[in-house]
């Protein structure tokens, strides 16, 4: 599968199945059962997400392997590519009836081992907006649109837990000048949209980031032109093969943004 036409047909497929899981997480919002917590940060609404997801990349035609964030590896049957899945990326913003979260698909070829293999995926909102989708080669899409990713967005989106990282934002900051931060609780949507251009960066200081959530919008990413490295400054990196930590996540589409927090951040 790498012709263009069948990358289009993929980038569609999880487009259809993203957005169907995104449903029904709408149709299951804000009721008490499916909020409650099954184990760790993991709530029954994630479990529902993922077993739909998985029926319905089957359901597509689909073999081959599902990496996911609950289950692990699941296997399809018969070949085809490895889909990297998080059913619901921004659980605790969804367990307070917050409506800000999304679904993450992406997909690599068979046999594929990296991330950076990845070449298709989509990030949709589950509460409003458009998804946000790509296939390598052919460009990022909002919705069914493709779009030029704009570069004049002063928004900054940060994910910060300790003191020092704090301390480390501040001088990013100071650095880049006039920024309007934000934190809203779903990682995979705000890396998202800002490989479309909508922040001027994305920064996750925690080292909590799993390969689940970000494989789609690392994608994502590169095919708009952008950059993702790790606090060492190398392009980063993580396996498909299972779920992983994948560290400190920069994003942007500008280096040159990404050399300037490398060293506000004293690397």
């Amino acid at each position: 599968m790498d012709g263009s036409s069948d990358l289009h047909d993929l980038r569609r497929a999880l487009t259809r199945v993203a957005g169907e899981a995104s449903g029904l997480l709408r149709d299951l919002a804000c009721e008490d059962r499916y909020a409650a917590r099954v184990e760790g940060e993991t709530i029954r609404a994630d479990l529902e997400a993922e077993s739909y997801i998985i029926d319905a990349i089957r359901s597509e035609g689909f073999g081959g392997v599902v990496i996911t964030e609950e289950r692990g590896r699941v296997e399809l049957g018969g070949r085809g590519p490895t889909f990297i899945v998080d059913p619901l990326d921004g659980s605790t913003n969804y367990a307070a009836c917050i409506p800000w979260a999304s679904v993450s698909i992406a997909a690599a070829p068979e046999g594929s081992r990296t991330i950076r293999e990845v070449i298709a995926g989509v990030v949709a909102p589950v509460f409003q907006g458009d998804p946000i989708s790509f296939a390598r080669g052919s460009g990022c899409y909002l919705g069914e649109v493709r779009v030029r990713p704009l570069r004049e967005s002063r928004i900054l989106f940060v994910y910060v837990e300790h003191p020092e990282a704090a301390l480390g934002l501040a001088k990013v900051t100071r650095a880049l000048g006039g920024l309007k931060i934000r934190s809203l609780g779903s990682a995979a949507l705000e890396m998202a949209y800002t490989a479309i251009g909508r922040s001027i960066a994305f920064l996750d200081l925690r080292s909590k980031l799993r390969n689940v959530d970000m494989a789609a919008a690392l994608g994502m990413t590169i095919e708009c032109g952008g950059e993702v490295v790790g606090l060492d400054g190398e392009l980063l990196n993580a396996g498909v093969e299972s779920v992983e930590r994948v560290g400190t996540v920069i994003s942007s589409l500008e280096r040159s943004v990404i050399d300037r927090i490398l060293r506000a951040l004293g690397v």
